[in-house]
């Protein structure tokens, strides 16, 4: 097969697959993007929108979860009635003010590093996806839950060297590093989205000198001194380094942050870690993907590599059955993480995921990774084998009884069965203020992707009874026109790129076609002059050497002849001497006559082969003729076959080439197979009876002298018998035969 076809083929098949690939995955994104989630009538709570779509909800719903963690005295707005002021003693055996901050999980304890991490992750999803948090008016909620938050770290770095992390802990390089990125980050949403400069300020002037102090010579991990106290320690601090510098340098823009993060990073990079989800223990995750949003530029040099860096750590984790996997359900399984934290650790990757989605390299890669997002989401929206919808108190499906102590409207610690249920709803909640931290920036990214303006929804108006109905007809509508008009595309450019391929595969097999077929004819007419010419060469070589022939058989005749009247003149002398020969012999017969009957045998039989030898050379005379006549008209007659075959040859092979010019396009090949094997076959014809006609010549000739040999041979073996016959009788009667003689050799002559 042709090898540009080949090529032609193959670029179409993958121009084909390309076009498969774009509509399946868009198709399938569009689908996976739900805007009705089931869930319950939203309660009568300030900020808790009941109009909009089900992201909108679950987004305040989680900025409502923070509050129900809040410590110390409580702000007159709280919405949480069931909570109330606690924890108001916090700090002072120790001279400080450390009241405020907010409840770990389901107990009573507050942790410096958690926290850090949760605002710092809350900070950068509200940085990223503002607008979410604006469509669904929940600005001034997202300002109050992490205010609440930063004021009490404020309070925990009493000193520039002093950091308060746990009772009964001492402070380390993984805490405080932690904490100045949780600073950091803060301070860029308070001066570039709150315009509370001052704040920010503030933010920045503490983040500054908790990452120095976090850069002291004896670097340390946090460590617990009190045995039974429960608190946090990580595996890793240049991570947390890592993770400070990146959002120093985002803040302030001064290199020796970002020169910094470069060094503690390729530390860590020295060690040997195994790839994990991005977690408060382990932020590289991350970092890397921190690293490609800062050199996103793709003028700077550096925005490829921190590209590669970041995919491949996220291709790792979706793709390495030896790192993470999924569980029958579909939910993401990290062996090192996920036995402890099976829902936080989906939410963490998936947060990674849609972070880095919109810096992706291509287009493929963004719609991959959302895919990815999408899965995890179904997931925890009761897409699981349980049909648990894992946001607690916001569906029918969602948890009856989470772990946590305030929730649950007991008062007798030594038994925590009463009540059998959980007295108060804890709306939005994943349990713990990290885990919740990650779902909350995902909201705020599909608040933005599924928004539906007010003015757009069916007759431009609401529907107070059912408010879900507003979020589902329009916006799932368009979803569907999408979807349609998308496939109707792909099915268009389907048919064009067939039509576009058929037409070129026609137009390039015609192309080949007639080269072929110049191709064929150029050397069909080669071999045809070479053959007439090898002919015209042959057929003179030939004809001189009958010629030559004829012209020396003509002298063989005259010398024949020169014999023949030898022989006559020896005949008449004998004929003449003859008469006296027989009256002497007439004379002397008796006395000789036992000598002639000895003598006459001899002469009669030297006479009759004389005669015989005679008459051999006449006949061969005439046969010569005769074959001389006869030669030239074969050769001529063999001359005017050979032409007729050559003529009929090359009338018959245009013909054959038109026959076949007419079906190459449907049976190219065949015909391409066939006309070599053609030709050759009347070359090899043509050869042959060239052969045979120059074979047959001499194979007359040879035929036509063996005949006249054998006629000869039997007239001789006739006349032999006819005188010995002669002769017995003559010895028989002499006397008769005497008598005889001289008439017999008279009638002889």
């Amino acid at each position: 097969m042709d090898q540009s076809y080949i090529m032609l083929k193959k670029q179409y098949s993958s121009f084909f697959l390309a076009l498969v690939m774009i509509c399946i995955t868009r198709t399938v994104f569009a689908v996976e993007v739900k805007t009705s989630l089931g869930l319950i009538p939203t309660p009568d709570i300030p900020g808790i929108p009941k109009e909009g779509n089900d992201y909108s909800k679950l987004l305040a719903y989680s900025l409502y979860f923070y509050e129900a963690q809040r410590s110390g005295a409580l702000p007159p707005d709280n919405r949480v009635s069931w909570r109330h002021n606690s924890a108001l003693d916090d700090g002072k055996d120790r001279g400080v003010n450390l009241s405020g901050g907010y409840y770990d999980a389901g107990d009573y304890v507050k942790f410096t590093l958690p926290l850090s991490w949760t605002l710092s992750v809350i900070s950068w999803g509200a940085i990223e996806w503002f607008d979410g948090y604006q469509l669904s008016n929940q600005t001034g909620y997202l300002h109050d839950m992490i205010k609440w938050g930063t004021d009490w770290l404020i309070e925990s770095h009493t000193k520039p060297d002093q950091l308060f992390i746990q009772v009964g802990s001492i402070h380390g390089t993984d805490t405080a590093a932690e904490t100045a990125a949780a600073f950091a980050s803060s301070a860029i949403l308070f001066r570039d989205f709150f315009n509370d400069t001052a704040y920010a300020n503030t933010l920045m002037a503490h983040a500054i000198n908790i990452y120095s102090f976090a850069e002291t010579p004896n670097l340390t991990l946090s460590t617990i001194t009190s045995n039974g106290i429960y608190g946090y320690s990580t595996s890793e601090f240049y991570d947390k380094l890592v993770w400070g510098a990146l959002w120093l340098y985002r803040l302030t823009y001064q290199s020796q942050y970002l020169d910094k993060a470069i060094n503690y990073y390729n530390l860590y990079k020295n060690k040997s870690h195994a790839t994990r989800v991005m977690t408060w223990d382990d932020h590289i995750g991350a970092c890397n993907i921190l690293f490609a949003q800062t050199f996103s530029d793709k003028s700077n040099a550096n925005s490829t590599h921190w590209s590669n860096v970041t995919e491949s750590y996220l291709d790792d984790l979706i793709t390495d059955n030896k790192t993470c996997n999924y569980t029958n359900g579909g939910l993401l399984w990290c062996v090192s993480d996920s036995p402890q934290d099976s829902i936080p650790i989906s939410l963490y990757g998936s947060f990674g995921f849609l972070m880095y989605s919109s810096y992706a390299s291509t287009t493929e890669k963004a719609t991959k990774y959302r895919n990815f997002v999408a899965s995890q989401l179904n997931y925890l929206f009761g897409d699981n084998p349980m049909k648990m919808f894992y946001i607690v108190a916001v569906h029918p499906n969602s948890p009856k009884n989470p772990h946590h102590a305030g929730a649950s409207g007991g008062i007798d610690v030594g038994n925590l069965s009463d009540p059998a249920v959980t007295k108060y709803p804890l709306y939005g909640a994943v349990v713990a203020i990290d885990y919740n931290s990650a779902f909350q920036g995902i909201m705020a990214y599909y608040v933005m992707d599924t928004y539906v303006p007010p003015d757009q929804l069916p007759n431009g108006s609401k529907n107070p009874e059912n408010p879900d109905a507003n979020s589902i007809s329009t916006f799932q509508n368009l979803k569907t026109i999408i979807i349609i008009v998308a496939c109707s595309v792909f099915i268009l450019l389907l048919v064009l790129s067939m039509i576009v391929y058929k037409y070129k595969k026609t137009a390039l097999c015609t192309r080949n076609n007639q080269e072929k077929l110049s191709d064929l004819e150029k050397n069909n007419k080669e071999k045809h002059q070479k053959k007439l010419k090898d002919l015209e060469e042959n057929n003179p070589k030939e004809l001189g050497d009958l010629e030559e022939n004829n012209l020396k058989e003509p002298g063989t005749l005259e010398v024949l002849e020169e014999n023949n009247q030898k022989e006559s003149s020896d005949v008449e002398k004998n004929n003449s001497k003859e008469p006296s020969d027989v009256e002497e012999k007439s004379q002397n017969e008796p006395s000789n006559f036992k000598e002639n009957k000895q003598k006459e045998p001899n002469d009669i039989e030297e006479n009759n082969q004389k005669e015989s030898n005679d008459l051999e050379e006449n006949e061969e005379l005439r046969d010569l003729e005769k074959n001389n006549q006869k030669t030239p008209n074969d050769l001529e007659e063999s001359k005017q076959k050979i032409s007729s075959d050559l003529e009929e040859n090359n009338q018959k092979e245009p013909d054959d080439l038109e026959e076949n010019n007419h079906k190459i396009p449907s049976d190219l090949e065949k015909n391409n197979q066939k006309e070599p094997n053609n030709l050759e076959e009347n070359n090899q014809k043509i050869s042959s009876d060239l052969e045979g006609s120059n074979q047959k010549m001499p194979s007359d000739l040879r035929e036509n002298n063996q005949k006249e040999s054998n006629s000869l041979e039997e007239n001789n073996q006739k006349e032999s018998n006819s005188l010995e016959k002669n002769n017995q009788k003559e010895s028989s009667d002499p006397e008769e035969n005497n008598q005889k003689i001289p008439s017999d050799l008279e009638e002889n002559n």
